[in-house]
């Protein structure tokens, strides 16, 4: 079940007349210290700006009394009993009224007060847009060392790379949207990376992502914040690999098919010398290694791009469509085919060398410059084979269900 289906209302105050432009959600687990200071800021920012809008604390089972506190300053209660920031998040956003939704920490280490050119931004066409604390500026004490030169630049970096996605902070937890599209996104994950989820999803869709920068200082709770580094961290990077299998499966696998290959072959016609050092059949085994784990990620890769395009992950490009016309059943088969029976020539090419010996001892350099390419054909072969089965069970059309 959803965090979103599992939202209750404790609290519904009357909703504004007319139009709700701007619902400003707080994500809230014990925030008792800081709570207040938070919703008066941005019930301040609504009317200093003429903005007709909402304060919504998505609470995720407060013991400290915030529920109190937000009651009595009006915001609304939204009760999320699926723990985690990313469950508060989803059910905040379900329940907005507003065309725009801007959320932000309850920990009153963002400032409320400064949304207006979140809003501009999102007035003017864009999409969802994001916060950078790198451009906005970072107090003191604000952010741990490690999440400031290592953490968040090193995690936007590879967001970048895997998804072209033109922001600098893929953590700032002060971003805006249109809810619509946040919806149509179909973000599900219940923790921390849910910050990560959203960004990524969003490029995969093609919405327009702009950027603002913003400030974070200290924040005002006297407790650890609920974000663990390691743990969480983690998370974020787990969630941008799976969504990115040519960078995690593709491109190492071909690397590695390609080196092994290579390798390969150009020790099966003898010994290598470079820089003084011999490289003979025992280096071939460990290429031959190399190309069968390479071959086995490459077709991970065609698969998960397969599963995604199936699941809705992510939308068909021009480049699987290809792959997808010329990488058939029957020519996967016929290609597998080939190599195993290349692969077996071989085998049977090896036997007969050790029969005209007398199957007596053979030179077992000589001989592994055969069978370890042969070994190397057949295996390339099955796997080749049995991607394509693969491939072609994941390309089936999905049955009509019967009505009712």
């Amino acid at each position: 079940m959803s965090a979103v289906r599992l939202a209750q209302f404790d609290h519904e105050p009357e909703p504004p007349a007319g139009r709700v432009e701007l619902s400003i959600v707080m994500p809230c687990l014990n925030e008792a210290e800081t709570l207040g200071g938070c919703i008066k800021k941005a019930r301040a920012f609504l009317d200093l700006h003429g903005i007709a809008g909402e304060v919504i604390v998505a609470d995720n089972g407060s013991t400290d009394g915030s529920q109190q506190i937000a009651n009595a300053l009006g915001a609304r209660i939204v009760a999320i009993p699926v723990r985690g920031y990313g469950a508060a998040l989803a059910g905040g956003i379900e329940a907005a009224r507003g065309e725009y939704v801007a959320m932000g920490d309850a920990d009153d280490s963002y400032d409320f007060g400064s949304l207006l050119p979140f809003v501009e931004r999102l007035r003017g066409g864009a999409d969802l847009v994001m916060g950078n604390r790198f451009r906005g500026g970072i107090a003191p004490g604000a952010m741990p060392l490690l999440h400031r030169v290592l953490g968040n630049p090193v995690l936007s970096l590879l967001g970048r790379a895997f998804f072209g996605t033109p922001v600098g902070d893929f953590h700032c937890g002060l971003r805006a949207f249109r809810r619509d599209r946040a919806l149509a996104l179909g973000l599900t994950s219940p923790g921390m990376e849910f910050a990560s989820e959203m960004v990524v999803k969003a490029s995969i869709a093609g919405l327009i992502i702009a950027e603002v920068p913003t400030t974070l200082v200290p924040d005002g709770r006297s407790r650890p914040p609920h974000l663990r580094t390691w743990r969480d961290g983690w998370r974020h990077l787990r969630f941008l690999l799976l969504y990115a299998p040519r960078f995690l499966f593709f491109y190492p696998g071909l690397a590695l098919l390609l080196t092994g290959v290579v390798a390969t072959a150009v020790l099966a016609t003898g010994d290598v010398t470079a820089g003084g050092v011999a490289f003979g059949v025992h280096t071939m085994i460990f290429a031959t290694m190399s190309a069968l784990i390479g071959a086995q990620m490459v077709g991970l890769a065609v698969l998960a791009r397969l599963f995604g395009i199936r699941t809705g992950m992510w939308p068909e490009s021009a480049g699987m469509r290809r792959v997808r016309g010329w990488f058939t059943v029957e020519r996967g088969c016929i290609g597998g085919a080939l190599s195993l029976f290349a692969g077996l020539a071989g085998g049977v090419a090896a036997t007969m060398l050790w029969a005209q010996a007398g199957f007596g001892p053979l030179a077992p350099g000589e001989l592994m410059r055969l069978t370890i390419p042969s070994m190397l054909l057949g295996c390339l072969g099955v796997q080749i084979a049995a991607t394509s089965f693969f491939a072609g069970l994941l390309d089936q059309p999905q049955g009509i269900r019967p009505a009712g």
